[in-house]
């Protein structure tokens, strides 16, 4: 008889122990399915807050370049009056050339540089194998040494303040990323005889010999975008007399 209670106790236990498992398990999976209908919301409300942002921000950007082309209208009626108003109007056209802050088209070079994508993410010379910000700061710089007037990596102007930096596995150009496993395209509008030349010197893409393949060409007409940002100085101001 005893024997019979021990066993009925334990299954008792037994039994209390599986409900309040189970019941323990399935509060757990409720939480679950709550917090990732929470999670899925909350990303597409993201999602569609981004979309947004990026309508709002094409609609901003038409209508500055609706602005814009109402103000050179201005100007060009205006240069027509006089010399001295049209030499002024020539100025603050190359200004905007030089700050990149309109479009601009004329003949030069175009480089293509496909990266090798190795299996493998090292080499035996102990040297990167995958394009990096140097790499490109260099190319800039033999450009611009070689006379270039503008210049683009992937659409993107390249001004004075714009940056190229590593971050993580991607290269920063104007804050935007771009992959150095993936194809870039450097534009550069100038003399393209200059350009090339330059271009064509054996030491110029010495640290590209392992890591892509480099292509380049002349052109005579060569687009690059104005650039996208906006200028903000906060230290520098201008000298007066």
């Amino acid at each position: 008889m005893h024997r019979f209670r021990a066993q009925l106790s334990v299954a008792l236990v037994c039994g209390i122990l599986g409900f309040m498992v189970a019941y323990q398990f399935k509060v757990l999976m409720n939480q679950e399915s709550t917090l990732n209908l929470t999670t899925n919301n909350n990303n597409t409300d993201i999602t569609v807050e981004i979309e947004q942002y990026k309508k709002e921000k094409e609609q901003l950007e038409k209508k500055v370049d609706d602005l814009q082309s109402k103000v050179k209208t201005y100007e060009d009626a205006a240069a027509n009056k006089s010399t001295a108003t049209k030499n002024l109007v020539d100025e603050l056209d190359n200004s905007r050339m030089l700050t990149g802050d309109v479009d601009v088209k004329g003949q030069g070079i175009v480089i293509y540089i496909n990266p090798n994508n190795k299996m493998f993410g090292s080499n035996l010379t102990g040297t990167s194998d995958t394009i990096t910000d140097k790499n490109l700061v260099y190319i800039v710089n033999e450009l611009r040494f070689a006379g270039a007037e503008a210049i683009s990596i992937n659409d993107m102007r390249i001004v004075s303040e714009t940056g190229i930096r590593t971050a993580g596995s991607y290269i920063l150009i104007n804050d935007e990323k771009i992959s150095p496993s993936s194809r870039i395209v450097i534009q550069a509008i100038g003399d393209k005889n200059l350009l090339y030349g330059d271009m064509s010197f054996p030491e110029v893409f010495a640290d590209f010999k392992d890591i892509a393949d480099i292509k380049y060409e002349k052109s005579d007409n060569i687009s690059i975008k104005k650039y996208n940002k906006t200028y903000k100085f906060e230290y520098a101001k201008p000298v007066k007399d």
